[in-house]
C-alpha cells in the first residue's frame, strides 16, 4: 500500500495539470466578464444636448443654434462683443457617467473663434436649471469645473491651460478653427455641462472672442463619452465571479 501511494505520487508529479471542463468554462466566463468590460470601457457614446440655455445671445445667434447638428453654415451661438464674462448651459438628454469626454467646438464663421473658456458639469436635477431661454436664462446649478487635457486646433492657434483650468486661445488666429480636447471626470448620473466665457488681457477687447470686436460664433457644441463610469455593483459582480473561478481552480487540482 505505501508502495504504490509512493509510486502514485511520482506518476502525478510527472503528469502536467489538466484543468477539468468546469474549471475551463467557469475560466472562460470570467475571460468573457473582463472583455465586456474592456469594451465597455473603450466605446465612444454621443452625450445628446438639450434645452441650450445663455446669459446672453446675440439676436440671430441663439445658442440653440450651437447644438442643431449643423456645422456647414454659419449660424451658431455669439455673444455680440459685449466684453463680458457669460455663460451657456446645456442639458444632457439622459443621465451620463463616462469616466472621459471629448470636447469640440467647431467654429466657421469668418475670423470669429474663441478667445478663453471654461468646462464644467453638474449632476443637479434638470427642472432646477437651463430653461431654454437665449438670454436671461437659467445657468445657476452645482457645477464642476474639469481639467481639460490633450488640447488641439485645427487651424493651428495655440490652446493654454491656466491655473483656474480654463483654456486661452493663442496664436494665429484662422478663419475658421475646430478644438478639441478632452477632460476625465468621476462624476456620476451628469445632467448638464457649462461653458464659461472669461475675458483675458490678451484678446481683442479683453475677449471672450479672437474677433476684432471681440465677438465668437460657436457653429456647433458636441460632446461624446469614453469609459463609462462602473456603479458599485459592476465592481462587486466583477469581484465575485473572478473568485468564484479561483476557487473553483484551487479545489480542482
Amino acid at each position: 500500500m505505501l508502495l504504490g501511494s509512493h509510486c502514485s505520487l511520482i506518476a502525478n508529479r510527472g503528469v502536467p495539470f489538466t484543468p477539468r471542463p468546469m474549471t475551463i468554462n467557469r475560466l472562460v466566463s470570467i475571460a468573457a466578464l473582463a472583455a465586456a468590460l474592456i469594451s465597455a470601457a473603450s466605446a465612444q457614446t454621443v452625450i445628446t444636448l438639450q434645452n441650450a440655455t445663455a446669459q446672453v445671445s446675440q439676436s440671430g445667434f441663439g445658442v440653440s443654434a450651437a447644438i442643431d447638428g449643423s456645422i456647414t453654415n454659419d449660424i451658431g451661438w455669439a455673444h455680440g462683443g459685449l466684453n463680458t464674462a457669460d455663460d451657456a448651459v446645456f442639458e444632457t438628454a439622459t443621465d451620463a457617467s463616462f469616466g472621459t469626454y471629448n470636447f469640440t467646438f467647431t467654429m466657421n464663421y469668418s475670423d470669429h473663434t474663441l478667445g478663453r473658456f471654461r468646462l464644467s458639469t453638474t449632476a443637479d436635477d434638470r427642472s432646477t436649471f437651463a430653461d431654454g431661454l437665449q438670454n436671461g436664462g437659467d445657468v445657476t446649478a452645482t457645477w464642476t469645473v474639469l481639467t481639460p487635457f490633450n488640447l488641439v486646433s485645427s487651424g493651428g492657434a495655440t490652446m493654454s491651460v491656466l491655473g483656474d483650468n480654463s483654456i486661452l486661445v493663442g496664436g494665429t488666429s484662422p478663419t475658421a478653427d475646430t478644438y478639441t480636447f478632452s477632460a476625465n471626470s468621476n462624476q456620476l448620473a451628469v445632467t448638464g455641462f457649462r461653458i464659461e466665457l472669461l475675458l483675458d488681457a490678451s484678446l481683442p477687447g479683453t475677449g471672450p472672442g479672437r474677433a476684432g470686436n471681440s465677438n465668437f460664433v460657436l457653429s456647433e457644441f458636441a460632446i461624446t463619452g469614453v469609459g463609462a463610469v462602473p456603479e458599485p455593483s459592476t465592481y462587486a459582480l466583477f469581484a465575485g465571479v473572478l473568485a468564484l473561478g479561483l476557487a473553483t481552480w484551487h479545489r480542482r487540482r
